[in-house]
């Protein structure tokens, strides 16, 4: 090891890593209001903006820096089952998703419940108009509909995976308890998350790939099932993992989690199980089960409802970068859970008298959150300072790889014996190495415990209460 920079290498693991390292702390800062209803989505499209959708059948553009178009950019109000502020509980408006090709082809689709009967769930395909501020009302197109038995546990959340496949969560179909078993039945949707081709004009086709395609008595659009009601799920932008926030009953919430190797066909355990406990198993309980990454208890925590997110991948604030956030609808709290280190879950902060009904990315993989009791629309930012306002010496710092010597070479311009800690991961966000550092100026080496192969790297430089993320280019 290179006397330049006097090291002390940590070849641990990220859980052992991580009992010393500071946990990210993050603070809400309003971002738009105006946006009349509660906000059960936030989807983004390419174009800079942001897209509210409101329980009441509104969809609102937030422009860049927080303003919001007087005029919807959708509105199906005359379509959906709620019909004043008052009167939404869980159906109305609940999930928005843009096409993959939205550029090209115009298309987004909604997920709604209507005014058939207990509130049906609707899947439909809208086109912009040729005001890219609003959308065509004449352009909807019925893809899919469900008769529901009641009027609570709808799902509804939307989102494109990165195999171009439209993923559709739906919830056990309500009441308490889930008296018909619809969870577990894989003849009925109830509980599942569908996985759809919509790439074409008309009717939705089912991919051959999915897990039970021409498979007798299961409905072959079922993708994963054995959820009570996915209320919000998401695939992480860098490595396409699935994240699914499942709502429990009365005891437990839970964390879902699926790899992007995955080939589909989880059972995710509801009613068989509320998170690791059984809750019941007197019929249908004979599967293979998936248990839950993280689970939480409302009488520890205070909480009712989970609220899944999404995995920070952002740069504005790098001591989040890699993160899962995650919220409850009652206790006002923001979690983190840490992919790298077992999943452990973190308090990353607690707002009171907030309630967070979804997360949403914008196109730069930046983090907002909504709040239903003042029906405004929150930035997430980390509570120490982001290295491009604390303007110090991290500014100038400077990482590459050095071939001959197998080494990070790390070039600052600093005072002397700078305390730091450095992390190096792949880009499936996997830590390589960690190390705690007397920085100083000038050139400093790090000796690499492992021969890297060809491909980028992050490194992630933290010192005092700056962090910066840098990518190391690695070519053989």
């Amino acid at each position: 090891m290179k006397s330049s920079a006097r090291t002390s290498l940590l070849l641990l693991s990220m859980a052992a890593f991580s009992q010393t390292w500071a946990q990210p702390q993050v603070n809400i800062v309003e971002y738009a209001n105006g946006i009349y209803g509660k906000t059960s989505e936030l989807a983004a499209n390419g174009d800079g903006r942001i897209y509210a959708a409101t329980q009441l059948g509104y969809i609102y553009i937030i422009n860049p820096g927080g303003v919001v178009d007087t005029v919807p950019f959708l509105d199906i109000n005359n379509k959906v089952t709620p019909t004043s502020l008052s009167n939404t509980g869980e159906q109305g408006l609940l999930g928005l998703a843009f096409s993959p090709n939205y550029a090209t082809d115009s298309c987004f689709y909604v997920c709604y419940t209507n005014k058939t009967g207990h509130g049906n769930s609707v899947l439909a395909r809208y086109k912009r108009s040729a005001n890219p501020n609003v959308a065509d009302t004449a352009s909807a197109e019925i893809i899919f509909a469900l008769a529901q038995p009641y009027t609570n546990h709808n799902g509804g959340c939307l989102k494109f995976g990165s195999d171009g496949y439209l993923y559709l969560a739906l919830g056990d179909g309500g009441d308490v308890g889930d008296p018909g078993n619809r969870a577990q039945n894989m003849n009925m949707y109830f509980g599942k998350i569908l996985r759809i081709d919509v790439s074409q004009p008309g009717a939705y086709t089912i991919p051959s790939t999915n897990p039970f395609f021409g498979v007798m008595n299961i409905k072959n659009e079922i993708w994963a099932s054995g959820f009570r009601n996915p209320w919000k799920f998401s695939f992480d932008r860098l490595t396409h993992d699935m994240w699914i926030g499942d709502v429990g009953q009365d005891i437990w919430e839970e964390i879902d989690f699926q790899p992007a190797n995955s080939t589909g066909g989880e059972n995710y355990g509801w009613r068989c199980y509320e998170g690791l406990v059984t809750y019941n198993t007197t019929v249908g309980c004979t599967g293979n089960y998936v248990s839950p990454v993280h689970v939480y208890s409302h009488a520890a925590t205070g909480g009712c409802s989970v609220t899944g997110g999404f995995v920070y991948r952002g740069t504005a604030y790098p001591a989040l970068y890699g993160y899962y956030f995650f919220a409850d609808f009652c206790n006002g709290t923001i979690y983190t859970l840490d992919p790298n280190n077992g999943n452990a879950v973190t308090v990353a902060g607690t707002f009171l008298g907030r309630a967070f009904s979804t997360f949403g990315e914008d196109d730069n993989g930046e983090l907002f959150i909504a709040d239903l009791v003042n029906q405004k629309v929150y930035q997430v930012t980390d509570t120490t300072t982001s290295i491009t306002e604390y303007g110090n010496e991290l500014n100038y710092a400077n990482v590459f790889f050095n071939q001959n010597e197998q080494s990070l070479q790390l070039n600052l311009n600093s005072k002397n014996n700078n305390q730091a800690t450095v992390q190096l991961y792949d880009l499936k966000g996997v830590l390589i190495a960690a190390w705690k550092l007397s920085l100083k100026s000038g050139s400093n080496t790090i000796k690499l415990p492992i021969d890297l192969t060809s491909g980028i790297y992050l490194s992630n430089i933290t010192c005092g209460n700056a962090s910066r993320n840098i990518k190391i280019p690695v070519i053989k």
